[in-house]
């Protein structure tokens, strides 16, 4: 199992492709305005963006995100389907793998990191 794929286990999401992004439950992703400058968003409806309290001006980090996760599950156990155009630029290996430690029993980390070797 791959680190990707333990952290969708663990944290309760599920990565959805963008043919069916209309699908998520939460977006996360960038946009570019007019005069070319580069926004970042975290929301659950994106043709209703809140400005005030969606949209970034810096790249949010891997603790906001999941804290939107978080804030967007109605309950502890749904599984949240999330669209985001770039995994790899908002989800890092390496805060994978510390999210996993941090929500993991110390054995069942060990074995897991010990699995992926």
């Amino acid at each position: 199992m791959t680190t990707l794929e333990k952290f969708q286990e663990e944290a309760n999401i599920k990565f959805i492709h963008s043919n069916r992004f209309s699908l998520a439950d939460i977006e996360i992703g960038e946009l570019n305005t007019a005069d070319g400058y580069e926004l970042f968003y975290i929301t659950q409806d994106v043709q209703n963006l809140q400005f005030d309290n969606e949209v970034y001006y810096y790249k949010p980090d891997f603790d906001t995100i999941m804290k939107e996760i978080d804030l967007a599950k109605r309950y502890d156990d749904q599984i949240m389907d999330v669209a985001c155009f770039d995994i790899d630029e908002y989800f890092d290996e390496f805060m994978m793998l510390d999210y996993l430690e941090s929500n993991m029993d110390e054995e069942e980390f060990e074995a897991f990191t010990n699995e992926e070797e």
